[in-house]
This record gives C-alpha cells, structure tokens and sequence, in this order.
C-alpha cells in the first residue's frame, strides 16, 4: 500500500466499521486487495473520501475531530463544521467526508454529522448507490491491517457515471478545475482494466439489477450516458494524453468508448 493511505486508515480504524470509502482509491484497493488481475493501473490519488451517515454515534469511542487532530491532521478551512483534512506538515488534503443527501429540499453543501460534535461532510447526490451495495477488503501494510467497507465495482462506477453527469461546471471553468475530467479518467481505466476487472463489473450490475432500487439507480445511469456532454470528455481526452502519452484524439476515442461500454454492460445486466 502507498505510505499515504496507511496513517489515515490508522486514524480512521475506530471508525472503520461505520463508513464506506468511496473514491479514487476505490479501484486502488480492488486492485491491490481484491484478488483481480488487472491488465493496466488504475488512476492515481491522494485523499481520500469517507462516506459517513447523517448521524454517526461514538458509542465511547473518541469522537472522529479528536482522532484527526491526535493524528496529524487539521481543517482546510476555518469552518464551523470541516468537511475536509490536510496534514499539518504539508497541507496536502489526506482525506474528506461526504453524506449522503438528506432530503430532496436540503440544499446544503456541507452538513453537521450529527454526534460528532464539530465534525461536518459534503453532502453527496446519489450516494444511496455506494451505502447499499458494498463489500469488505482486508487491506494489509507492512505491519497492520484492516477490514474496510467499499462500494461493490459495479456500484462505484454506476456512482462516478452518476457524479459525472451531475456536477456543475461553467464552460468558461479552467479545465483544471473541471472534476469531471477525473470522474470520466476513472471510468476508462475501469474499463480497460482487464477480463477479470470486467466480469466482476458485470456481476455486480447484474445484483443491482434484482434489487428495486438498485433497478432505479441503473435506469438512471443509462439516462446519463445517453448523450456525452462534450466539454467534459474534450478535456479528459487532454488529461488521459498527457497521463499516457497518447493522441488527444485516441483518448477521446477510449473514453466514448468506455461509456458506450457501461450503457451496453447496464443493459445486458437489466435484461
């Protein structure tokens, strides 16, 4: 495991129980843990995110504030409730927590987690996906190791799909700040990630499937990728050429490919 991962699953462990890591380490760990082959890495990253309930009791534990601060951590921003944590020594963002939308009307981009005292998470659309549909990985490092919750392969990528289509970003965004261009990144290396990669995504739809809302969550994933939104795979394109080597054009060509793939592989797992 990257040096960076393990003190933060240290910090994390009280709690470990009681979260689901969700991400760009997802694919990581899978790949790392999961006992897959896979043909080509994933995407790197460096935080990573947590998804927390709208409540979170300690039931005697330390709460999650005291445990972040005692590790070496501190808020991003002077908030009320912080969402997000750097490490002291070199503010570089170690990990972040997400909620999963509480109601319809709730309009708040970052919400109290209840319990936990001046603690706070992003809320999250769709997060529903990545709660319901998990499993667990034994995540060792030189001398420890860990049990974690992810989201099942197939729920993940329905999830980024779902995040991909939903963020907001002005087309006059530099394109470094367009997030999507990750999302769509993570996608296509999914995709490409080999035969094993592959038919456990498809297993994993196909359980989405018989389950009602799982069905729901599907339906809407084809809805997103019924029409690429073309700024956002424009500048991934740039972003996996300049990762990669390649051809502008030849990523483009991949990514397009790779949604096409998913909304095939969701209707295959449907019918």
């Amino acid at each position: 495991m990257r040096d960076e991962l393990a003190p933060i699953l240290g910090i994390l462990e009280p709690y470990l129980a009681d979260v689901v890591l969700i991400g760009g380490w997802v694919p990581e760990l899978y790949r790392r843990f999961g006992g897959l082959s896979w043909t080509e890495p994933p995407s790197r990253t460096t935080e990573l995110d947590v998804l927390v309930g709208h409540t979170l009791d300690p039931k005697g534990r330390p709460k999650l504030r005291q445990l972040l601060e005692a590790g070496g951590l501190r808020p991003a921003r002077p908030e009320p409730f912080p969402a997000d944590w750097v490490r002291t020594a070199d503010d570089v963002t170690a990990v972040e927590f997400l909620m999963p939308r509480p109601g319809p009307h709730v309009t708040d981009a970052i919400r109290q987690v209840d319990a936990q005292g001046y603690l706070g998470a992003i809320v999250l659309d769709d997060a529903e996906v990545l709660r319901r549909f998990t499993t667990t990985l034994t995540v060792a490092s030189t001398h420890r190791q860990w049990t974690v919750v992810v989201p099942t392969l197939g729920a993940w990528l329905a999830g980024k799909v779902l995040t991909y289509g939903t963020r907001h970003v002005p087309d006059d965004a530099p394109a470094d700040d367009d997030k999507r261009t990750k999302d769509l990144a993570y996608i296509r290396d999914l995709l490409h990630a080999g035969p094993q990669v592959y038919a456990r995504v498809f297993d994993d739809l196909r359980a989405m499937a018989q389950d009602s809302r799982g069905l729901k969550i599907l339906k809407r994933t084809q809805r997103v990728l019924i029409r690429p939104i073309e700024l956002a795979v424009s500048r991934a394109a740039a972003r996996l050429a300049s990762r990669d080597g390649g051809a502008p054009a030849s990523a483009r060509a991949e990514i397009l490919g790779a949604l096409s793939e998913v909304r095939h592989l969701i209707e295959d797992a449907r019918s």
